[in-house]
């Protein structure tokens, strides 16, 4: 039902280039909109608008005549306060004040060109979706409120439509996952025969001019099995396929497992590779083999931009936003990068150099992949660059906390968090602990448990031990991948100490939803498991079967 009226809804686009119009109209055909009107003269937007009452308006910013922001303040008479009208932004102007100057001009969503058309379906999608349901919301307003059982109906079918809705992405996403698996080996397989042959036959060749042949053949298929691998890394980690099981690791010990790979690249271009790595015993918490691709793409990235000199790593505690950090800095001698580039080299497919001219090779993928990997675990980049002299990529990585810190951190935050007795009217709820670093999840959780629970929030394993230990609690639903400090499973083994809490149920709720991670979790000392994203109906029947007794009326 709402798929049908969706595919109905009256989509308007402003764009004065006829062929960015022919490649949005198809898309939407191609997805089964129906109704669709194009115009390439902005001055006739408010006509269009009046005439065609569009549900989303698709707007370029740089036209002639009147650009995206003078249509976008013109619009903004015609609609009634208080009704939602999308307007999804596709402009070539990638700048931070573009996007901001839309979104405050009343740009529900901004996308720069050359477009992702995956992206802008998803996109499309989401806005049409939130107009149905604020249409709904504005003609369930009209009724009268006595009619409650009509209201609930509605929303129970709404529920049953979302469910299915979360099914049917979770197998289209279960096809993608085979999809980029056979790409991988029919991509790879060949790829082997290419470059094992060709290093090969530069052992049996003699001829001058043939072995040259044969090399250009091996460089070939070595920027292509980059590219491939590149591509295919950067789909499972924005598909969500890679999840990180981070666990306590020796800094020195995982970069040095990386320095001789390092070492034969540096030597190839006669570069010096030197390491400065004084911090023997500093621990993060990592994903070794993520880890070692973020490592890998800076240092090739430092290696591909040096000429003269070298590169040099190193590795050394700091303080940042009153935290201690692992910081691992990549140091090179290189060309530097511009100021004005900076802002863009951790985007996909993009690069210092780029166009016809463009000074390297490679797909601009690397340090995407590496800003994703160090992000999924809780870290972050910094980067410092000057012309002519050189760059220096920065790696912050959480410290992982030894027993005695992490006491001292319960007890600090016992002294700081003091839990107020419950008012008579709490006495009678549910009385829930959460933990999630997540704000907004936060938020969700507790509005799907209200009223008939409540639910103290912790954002971290720390601050939640401190909590645990200064109340008895009936119900416990814990993140597992919390950032900084100690992730859920720590947290879980140790509120399992404090008095009291042996019986309490745990729930895991975590993104980690790959096949086995439920038997996983149950192993560990979970009673239950649900995964994200999840349903509110989901929730609480999974509540119910945890406390064994009907505690909700929703």
């Amino acid at each position: 039902m709402i798929d049908s009226t969706l595919k109905n809804a009256n989509i308007l686009i402003v764009d004065d280039q006829q062929a960015n119009i022919d490649i949005l109209v198809g898309l939407l055909e191609l997805k089964g909109y129906t109704n669709i009107k194009t115009i390439t003269d902005s001055r006739l937007a408010v006509s269009s608008f009046k005439e065609f009452k569009p549900d989303l308006l698709l707007l370029d910013l740089m036209m002639p005549y009147l650009n995206g922001f003078q249509v976008m303040e013109q619009l903004g008479e015609l609609v009634p306060a208080g009704v939602y009208f999308p307007i999804l932004v596709l402009t070539a102007d990638i700048t931070t004040e573009a996007k901001l100057r839309a979104l405050g001009s009343g740009a529900k969503d901004f996308l720069t060109k050359p477009l992702d058309l995956i992206e802008v379906d998803l996109r499309i999608k989401n806005m049409l979706l939130s107009r149905f349901l604020h249409q709904q919301v504005q003609n369930e307003n009209q009724i009268l409120d006595g009619i409650v059982k009509e209201r609930t109906l509605e929303l129970e079918k709404t529920i049953v439509q979302l469910s299915s809705a979360k099914d049917k992405a979770e197998e289209m996403n279960r096809v993608k996952s085979y999809f980029f698996a056979n790409m991988s080996h029919e991509l790879r397989t060949p790829l082997i025969s290419i470059i094992g042959f060709a290093d090969l036959l530069k052992k049996e060749i003699t001829n001058k001019e043939h072995l040259e042949l044969v090399n250009y053949i091996a460089e070939g298929g070595r920027r292509l099995n980059e590219t491939v691998s590149g591509i295919l890394d950067l789909t499972n980690l924005e598909t969500e396929q890679s999840f990180l099981m981070l666990k306590p690791a020796n800094l020195v010990e995982e970069i040095n497992r990386k320095i001789p790979s390092f070492r034969q690249m540096t030597q190839h271009k006669n570069l010096f590779l030197k390491t400065d790595l004084a911090d023997k015993y500093l621990e993060s918490y990592l994903d070794s083999e993520l880890f070692g691709k973020a490592l890998y793409h800076l240092v090739n990235n430092a290696i591909k931009f040096t000429n003269e000199g070298g590169i040099l790593i190193a590795l050394n505690l700091a303080q940042k936003y009153n935290r201690d950090w692992a910081v691992i800095r990549i140091i090179d001698t290189g060309t530097g990068i511009p100021k004005e580039n900076l802002g863009k080299i951790f985007q996909a497919f993009r690069q210092s150099s780029e166009g016809l001219n463009r000074e390297h090779e490679g797909t601009g993928l690397g340090l995407t992949i590496t800003k994703k990997i160090i992000d999924l675990m809780k870290g972050f980049i910094e980067v410092e660059s000057e012309i002519g002299k050189g760059s220096i990529f920065s790696i912050w990585l959480p410290t992982a906390l030894d027993e005695s810190k992490i006491q001292s951190m319960v007890e600090s935050e016992r002294r700081e968090v003091k839990i107020k007795p419950p008012t008579n009217q709490d006495a009678a709820l549910l009385q829930i602990l959460l933990v999630e670093d997540n704000s907004a999840n936060r938020i969700l959780i507790k509005r799907m448990l209200d009223p008939a629970a409540k639910v103290t929030e912790a954002e971290n394993g720390i601050t939640w031990i401190s909590i645990a230990s200064q109340k008895l609690f009936d119900l416990i639903l814990m993140d597992i991948n919390l950032g900084f400090g100690i992730d859920g499973i720590e947290t879980m083994n140790r509120i399992r100490k404090i008095q009291g809490y042996t019986t309490v149920p745990i729930i895991a709720l975590t993104a980690y939803a790959m096949p086995g991670d439920r038997k996983t979790f149950l192993e560990k000392g979970f009673d239950e498991y649900i995964n994200k994203p999840f349903l509110m109906h989901e929730l609480l029947a999974l509540t119910k079967t945890v406390l064994k007794k009907e505690i909700f009326c929703k």
